[in-house]
């Protein structure tokens, strides 16, 4: 499981991403919940922003259609890179996806 950091605007999913000079958009990823959580808390983005829990099926999901716009993810970064316009180090959103790829989509049993 990985972590992004979600909220709801007009019944909708919106999904935190930064922007990061020329590299455009951003998606920050987190391996664990709590570093998503010190990552919200510490990054001064407002109210309405909650941790949400995503399978790398989601995430593929995401990334190929809501999230299309977004360019590299950054995985578990410091709050500070939201507060700043630094360039954060990351794979390429192809890259990334292509690593989810590889590991096996959960599917839960009904």
């Amino acid at each position: 499981m990985r972590y992004l950091i979600a909220r709801l605007e007009n019944n909708r999913l919106k999904v935190l991403t930064l922007t990061a000079g020329s590299c455009g958009e951003v998606l920050p990823i987190f391996g664990t919940g709590r570093a998503a959580h010190d990552f919200l808390r510490r990054g001064g983005f407002g109210g309405g922003w909650r941790v949400r829990e995503s399978t790398a099926g989601e995430l593929i999901s995401l990334l190929l259609g809501h999230l299309a716009k977004v360019q590299e993810v950054v995985l578990d970064p410091c709050p500070e890179i939201a507060l700043s316009d630094a360039r954060p180090e990351g794979p390429s959103k192809s890259d990334f996806i292509a690593t989810l790829m590889g590991e096996p989509l959960l599917i839960s049993a009904r």
